[in-house]
């Protein structure tokens, strides 16, 4: 995997729970299926972010800029876009 592979994409956060678009933009960079992210990445999601919160910060009324990392991808919520890139 090279530093520029990412993915970016914009959501409507009241169509779409944050962290499971997290979890689908890291499987599509991994290849594999969401239910297998775990395997490739050494974790849940949870391992890394706590979900509900995530979930509960990131809303189609809020302004909020997240960034985290999980393994080696950044991961960056500003807004209605998603951005996960390999660091």
């Amino acid at each position: 995997m090279t530093a520029t592979e990412s993915v970016q994409t914009r959501y409507d956060w009241s169509d779409v729970d944050p962290s499971m678009a997290v979890i689908n933009a890291l499987a599509s960079l991994e290849d594999v299926r969401p239910v297998n992210l775990s395997d490739e990445v050494d974790g849940t999601l949870y391992d890394f972010v706590d979900p509900e919160a995530l979930d509960a910060l990131v809303t189609d009324k809020s302004t909020i800029s997240i960034s985290f990392m999980i393994t080696e991808y950044e991961v960056h919520i500003d807004g209605d876009k998603l951005q996960v890139y390999y660091e």
